[in-house]
C-alpha cells in the first residue's frame, strides 16, 4: 500500500467517524455536508492534498458515491420526532357550539371576535434526509433547528381586521425594516 493510499485510508476513517458522531447528536448530515467536511479533512492531511494522478482533491459526487459504499453508509428519510395528540377531542367537537352561544349571549358581532395563533418559524432549512450505517433501519428524531422565530397572528371573525404579527426570538437579526411587534 503506498503511503498516500493510506493517508486516504485514515481520512477516509475520520470522516465515517465524524458521521457516526453526527448521527449520535441527531444531526442530520447531507451528501453536500459530507462533501465538505472530506474536502475539510483532506485538506487537514499534507499526504492526502492531491490523489495518486496528481489531481487536487475535490471530493466529486463520485468520490461520496464510493465513500458511501466502502463505508457502508445509505441515505434515509428523518420521520422527525414522535408527535402526539394531547388535544381532548370531546371538547374540542363541542366548542365550535359552546363558542357560538356566548357570541350570541353576549351579543358579540364577527367584529368584535378575535381567533390568536402561535407559530414557528424555521428560517434556515435542515435536510430531510439523512445518512446512517448500512445495519441500521432508522434514524431517531432529529435535534430541532436552533434558528426559529415565534409568530404571534391575530385577526378578526369577520376577516375585516388584522393586528400586527408579534414576532418573538430573534435574536441578532436586524428589525429596524421589519412590520411587526417584537
Amino acid at each position: 500500500m503506498q503511503k498516500n493510499e493510506a493517508a486516504i485510508r485514515k481520512s477516509d476513517r475520520a470522516i465515517a467517524i465524524w458521521i457516526e458522531e453526527q448521527v449520535q447528536r441527531r444531526i442530520p448530515v447531507s451528501g453536500y455536508l459530507i462533501q465538505e467536511k472530506a474536502l475539510q479533512f483532506y485538506k487537514s492531511e499534507p499526504s492526502t492534498s492531491t490523489s495518486q494522478a496528481g489531481k487536487e482533491f475535490s471530493a466529486s459526487k463520485g468520490w461520496l458515491t464510493g465513500f458511501l459504499k466502502r463505508n457502508a453508509f445509505h441515505n434515509i428519510k428523518i420521520t422527525g420526532e414522535c408527535v402526539c395528540a394531547t388535544a381532548d377531542e370531546g371538547a374540542a367537537k363541542i366548542f365550535p357550539e359552546e363558542l357560538a352561544k356566548i357570541i350570541e349571549d353576549g351579543d358579540y358581532s364577527a367584529d368584535q371576535v378575535f381567533n390568536v395563533d402561535e407559530t414557528g418559524l424555521y428560517w434556515k432549512k435542515f435536510p430531510n434526509r439523512t445518512y446512517i450505517a448500512k445495519d441500521e433501519k432508522t434514524a431517531s428524531g432529529h435535534k430541532t433547528s436552533k434558528d426559529r422565530v415565534t409568530l404571534l397572528l391575530c385577526s378578526n371573525a369577520s376577516g375585516d381586521r388584522m393586528l400586527k404579527p408579534l414576532l418573538r426570538g430573534l435574536g441578532t437579526l436586524k428589525i429596524t425594516n421589519l412590520s411587526f411587534f417584537f
